[in-house]
C-alpha cells in the first residue's frame, strides 16, 4: 500500500498519530508500516528519519526509514517487535536530525543554483550525509573566486529570508516553469520553489523560509570522476565546523606565541628556519659521508679480482646511508653493502650499490637474502634497497 506522506505538508511537525501499525520486514530487517507518517524515507540524497513509535504499551525505536517502488514506507525497528501490535499509534520524529536534514536539503538546492549561475556548473548528484554533505558538479575544477561568489550569493538569499514553497503543479503549470533540472518522474511531480531564486523538482523535506537555514559554508572541494565534489555545511553544522577550526587555529596560535591572525606569518617563519636547518644538515651529511667514505676506501684498496665488496654497519638515517653508498661506489670496483637499524621494527635497512666496473648483481643478492630470511626488498643490478630481520648475515 502507498503510505500517506505527512512530511510534505508539515516539514517541521514532529508528532503525529496513526490508526494502526503492521509488523513486516524490509530486506532482512523488521519494520512497521503505517497508513500515514511524518517519517521521511531515504531518497533524493537525503537520509531517512529516525525516532520513536509508540504503539499501545510498546515503545519502539526507529533507526531508519525506507520506501519501496509502490510507495510503502517502512519504519525499521531497533530489535524485534512483538508479532502483533494493537492500540493507538503515536510517532515522534527525531527533531535534531529532521531540522538538520531540512536545512541541508534546502541549502543544497540553493548552492546548486548559485554554482550554476556563478560558474556554469550544473549539479549532477548530491548526498546529505551525517558527517558531510556533498554535491557533484559537471566541471573539472572551480576557482576560489567562484566558490566564494557562490557562497556569498546563497547567504545573501538566506539573509533575505524569502519563502520556500512546495507544491504539485498541473501539467500545464509544470511546462511553464523554469526548472533548474528536469524531473525524474512523469506524474505527481513535486516542485520546491525558493522564491525568486530556484525552482526544482524534489521530494525531500525543506525549510519554509530561507532564513531558517542560518548560514551555509563551503568546506572544500576535490576532483571526483572527472567532476568536482563540493563539501558544504549549513545551520548548526556550519557553526560546529567554524568552532572546531577556530579551536585548532587558537591552539596553533598558542604554540607559536602569536595572535590567531598571525599564524600564517609564524608558520612562514618556521618554514624558512626549517629550510635553513635542513640545508645545513644536508651539508653536514655530505661532509660526514665524504670523510667516512674516504677513510673506508683508503683502508680497502682495490681487490685483484676487480670487485671490492665493502660492508658498513652504521647508525644513520636512510638518506645518509644512500649518500654513503653513492660516495663509496664512485670508485668503480666497489660494491657497498650499507645497513642501519630501524628504530621502529629493529630490522636492518639495507642499501646495496655497485660501482661502474664491479661484477655484482645488487638486486639478485638482496632478493635472495630476503627470501632466505623473511625480509623484503629488491632492485636492479646496479642498486637495490630493502629490509632484513636483525641478525641476518649480510656480508
Amino acid at each position: 500500500m502507498s503510505t500517506a506522506k505527512l512530511y510534505w505538508e508539515l516539514p517541521f511537525a514532529l508528532r503525529f498519530e496513526a490508526e494502526s501499525a503492521t509488523v513486516t520486514t524490509y530486506g532482512e530487517r523488521r519494520a512497521l508500516v503505517l497508513s500515514s507518517t511524518l517519517f521521511y524515507p531515504e531518497g533524493g540524497g537525503q537520509l531517512g528519519d529516525t525516532g520513536v513509535l509508540r504503539v499501545g504499551d510498546h515503545e519502539l525505536r526507529i533507526v531508519d526509514t525506507q520506501i519501496d517502488e509502490a510507495g510503502t514506507i517502512f519504519h525499521l525497528v531497533d530489535g524485534e517487535p512483538p508479532p502483533e501490535l494493537r492500540g493507538s499509534v503515536v510517532g515522534l520524529v527525531d527533531e535534531a536530525r529532521r531540522r538538520d536534514h531540512t536545512a541541508h536539503h534546502t541549502a543544497q538546492h540553493m548552492l546548486s543554483r548559485a554554482l550554476l549561475d556563478v560558474a556554469k556548473a550544473p549539479t549532477v548528484s548530491a548526498r546529505l550525509g551525517l558527517g558531510s554533505c556533498t554535491l557533484d558538479v559537471d566541471r573539472g575544477s572551480l576557482t576560489d573566486a567562484q566558490l566564494l561568489a557562490a557562497e556569498d550569493l546563497v547567504n545573501d538569499v538566506i539573509r533575505s529570508d524569502v519563502p520556500v514553497r512546495a507544491f504539485f503543479p498541473t501539467p500545464e503549470e509544470l511546462a511553464g516553469l523554469d526548472l533548474r533540472r528536469a524531473p525524474k518522474v512523469d506524474t505527481g511531480v513535486r516542485i520546491v520553489d525558493i522564491e525568486g531564486f530556484d525552482v526544482t523538482p524534489c521530494g525531500g523535506t525543506h525549510c519554509t523560509r530561507t532564513g531558517q537555514i542560518g548560514v551555509v559554508r563551503i568546506a572544500g572541494t576535490e576532483r571526483y570522476k572527472g567532476k568536482t565534489r563540493v563539501s558544504f555545511h549549513a545551520a548548526k553544522r556550519a557553526l560546529a565546523d567554524a568552532r572546531a577550526k577556530e579551536r585548532a587555529l587558537l591552539e596553533l596560535a598558542k604554540a607559536f606565541s602569536c595572535g590567531a591572525l598571525d599564524v600564517g606569518l609564524a608558520a612562514d617563519k618556521l618554514r624558512a628556519e626549517l629550510k635553513d636547518r635542513t640545508d645545513a644538515l644536508a651539508r653536514a651529511r655530505g661532509e660526514l659521508t665524504t670523510h667516512v667514505a674516504d677513510a673506508v676506501l683508503a683502508a680497502h684498496p682495490p681487490d685483484p679480482s676487480g670487485t671490492t665488496v665493502l660492508f658498513l654497519e652504521r647508525d644513520e638515517d636512510l638518506a645518509t646511508l644512500r649518500t654513503l653508498a653513492g660516495r663509496l661506489t664512485a670508485r668503480p670496483d666497489v660494491v657497498a653493502l650499507c645497513t642501519t637499524p630501524d628504530a621502529a621494527s629493529g630490522d636492518w635497512l639495507v642499501v646495496a650499490q655497485r660501482g661502474a666496473s664491479a661484477a655484482f648483481d645488487c638486486g639478485a643478492w638482496l632478493k635472495g637474502k630476503a627470501e632466505a630470511h623473511g625480509g623484503r626488498g629488491g632492485g636492479r643490478a646496479e642498486r637495490a634497497e630493502g629490509r632484513l630481520p636483525r641478525g641476518t648475515p649480510v656480508p
